[in-house]
């Protein structure tokens, strides 16, 4: 009895260790799908709402996802404050503090950094151009990291699967 009892647990123990590091690896495509909505956000706000950068981040930072919301608040709120420093200064200081836990890819992240540097002292148009670049450089990794996603999910399940199948087998 208790040996079915300890082979039930490797086992589920196994398939949820699987389950879990696919899901972690459909949210890093996740991710890069939320940071390319909230950078369509963005460029909806300058160029229809005609709003400048900060408050245009301020106004997205409650239509993004909750773990973006603390970057892109930090971010208005230190151009309100700090108007001596450059935009992509305050951007990328940010960016390090908030983002960089929160994003596991890091090419989205590099990207995303990437883009303070040249979108805070461009006119409108320029503005808007810099963040349709940032859109496709998401979108290439996004499409090359599609099939790898979809390999990997199901790697990871099946040899959480496996695995525990195969110390069940040799501890019996």
């Amino acid at each position: 009895m208790i040996k079915i009892l300890g082979s039930l647990i490797v086992i589920f123990a196994g398939i949820g260790f699987g389950f879990r590091k696919a899901a972690k690896e459909q949210k890093r495509l996740e991710q890069g799908i939320a940071i390319k909505r909230m950078l369509y956000l963005l460029q909806g706000e300058i160029r229809y709402g005609f709003t400048p950068l900060p408050e245009a981040v301020l106004k997205i930072s409650t239509k993004t996802e909750k773990e973006y919301q603390p970057f892109l608040k930090k971010v208005a709120k230190q151009l309100e404050t700090h108007s001596e420093e450059s935009f992509a200064k305050i951007w990328q200081q940010t960016a390090d503090q908030k983002l960089k836990q929160v994003i596991y890819e890091p090419k989205f992240y590099e990207i995303l950094k990437n883009m303070g540097e040249t979108i805070g002292y461009l006119d409108q148009q320029m503005q808007e151009k810099t963040i349709l670049l940032t859109i496709e450089q998401l979108d290439d990794q996004i499409f090359l990291m599609k099939d790898q996603v979809v390999k990997n999910c199901k790697m990871y399940r099946s040899l959480g699967i496996s695995l525990s199948v195969l110390i069940v087998i040799i501890l019996l």
